[in-house]
């Protein structure tokens, strides 16, 4: 999650290119690339190819840089796509359809009368996001909070605009049709997944876990020092059918292909599930392109964990991938995968200069304090700990992110893309997404 979202847009681009066929996959290919993010430190996790449903490929990356972990992990948004499957199959069976009001199920939300099944399935309800306090913007769900206050802080929230009039991703959406899910099975949400997905399709390392961490990989960032750190996650009962799922790289790719072909809803549903011309998000299910072949899958982030299943149905590719340890983005990993899948010219990144730097704690220190902008009010708070030698960059009333050492005075955040490079102690340049900005010393 990290707010549960996460877009991914790999490339796009117009070269002719003929459908793969699993004798023509390089599996060599794709395991020369994993060897390289893993000589490198830059990344912990397992990637998995299928063609067909069936995996050619399976890898386990990196687990020897952290204590012993397992190869189950939590799956973020990813978990969307199961609630979205679940409430088709409501629909499926006559029991809800797509034009149901919220109002049957939320009458005390702000225009429920007229957010349907389908705008909170689309992102276009216009219901915000509940894991962030819009008030403090604290990391107020990584303690046990009741449904009931969930529930107040949606409706404290409101609709940032009328249903159906534009689109914004709503992890209260998805809240809510886990609730819509469970009034209609008369079930939890974790005996419903059980029943109607895992057990069929014999997912055994899948669940909706109420659980913390002890049955999933554990989550690790790289710290000041280039270090493997473990972080804090989520308290995930708190996001059920949000983001609280636990699966595997297989089963990930076992779910879509059986969603794809059916066997978990009927192929007209499986249509409406898809994004529109246009958008990247559909119901359940985003666009994430590689030149001209056309996946669709989602994405999944947690504070510590970062996952994505995408399948092409013209070619019948899957490719599945759970980072429990995220140095290289999630979409180098994914770029470098499908270019070796479609024997493209890939240019591996350079990393032997990374992680051969560590700072040392006077110069660390000399960057502590506030700074700000002149082109926005957004002030950026940069401290450090000396019980774990982290320098860490906190904008205001967001969660602070460890900062990684690259060269004297250049720090990033991996899995966040934020870059930032001191012209001296006062100064400093802020990237991320293209975007840069001045900082100085208040």
């Amino acid at each position: 999650m990290k707010h549960i979202t996460a877009i991914i847009l790999l490339t796009v681009a117009s070269i002719a290119t003929l459908p793969v066929m699993a004798r023509d996959i390089n599996i060599a290919a794709i395991d020369s690339f994993i060897t390289h993010i893993e000589q490198h430190n830059q990344g912990i996790g397992t990637v998995s190819v299928a063609y067909n449903g069936n995996t050619l490929y399976t890898r386990h990356y990196g687990q020897q840089a952290v204590p012993s972990t397992c190869c189950n992990y939590r799956i973020g948004s990813i978990t969307k796509t199961f609630t979205a499957t679940l409430i088709h199959r409501l629909c499926n069976s006559g029991q809800l359809s797509l034009d149901t009001t919220l109002d049957n199920f939320f009458p005390a939300i702000s225009t429920a009368d007229s957010i349907t099944i389908a705008h909170l399935l689309n992102h276009t309800s216009g219901l915000a996001d509940f894991t962030v306090k819009q008030d403090s913007l604290i990391q107020w769900l990584t303690q046990p909070v009741s449904q009931q206050d969930i529930l107040d802080e949606i409706i404290r929230q409101d609709v940032i605009f009328a249903p159906g009039s534009d689109i914004r991703y709503s992890n209260s959406a998805y809240y809510l049709l886990g609730r819509i899910i469970e009034q209609l099975y008369q079930a939890p949400y974790e005996v419903v997944i059980e029943r109607e997905i895992t057990k069929p399709l014999s997912l055994n390392d899948t669940r909706s876990s109420q659980s913390q961490l002890h049955d999933a990989a554990l989550p690790y960032r790289l710290n000041t020092a280039n270090k493997w750190q473990q972080v804090d996650e989520f308290y995930f009962p708190n996001i059920v059918a949000v983001g609280d799922m636990v699966s595997s790289t297989t089963d990930l790719i076992t779910f879509i292909n059986a969603l794809f072909n059916g066997s978990l809803i009927d192929t007209a549903s499986v249509a409406q599930m898809l994004p529109p011309e246009g958008n990247i998000w559909g119901s359940g299910l985003m666009l994430m392109p590689f030149y001209e072949h056309t996946f669709y899958g989602h994405a999944g982030d947690t504070y510590g964990t970062h996952t994505a299943v995408m399948h092409n149905p013209s070619d019948s590719i899957t490719i599945a991938i759970a980072i429990n340890g995220c140095a290289a983005p999630r979409n180098d990993l994914l770029i470098g995968i499908a270019s070796a899948i479609y024997d493209m010219e890939y240019q591996y990144t350079d990393y032997s200069k990374h992680q051969q730097y560590t700072a040392t704690q006077d110069e660390l220190k000399q960057y502590v304090g506030i700074f700000n902008s002149s082109l926005i009010d957004l002030p950026m708070n940069i401290t450090y700990n000396e019980a774990d030698g982290n320098l860490s960059l906190q904008l205001r009333g967001q969660p602070a992110i460890w900062l990684e050492a690259k060269s004297p005075g250049v720090f990033i955040n991996s899995p966040t893309g934020v870059g930032i490079k001191f012209k001296d102690k006062d100064r400093y340049t802020f990237m991320q997404m293209g975007r840069i900005l001045i900082y100085t010393r208040q």
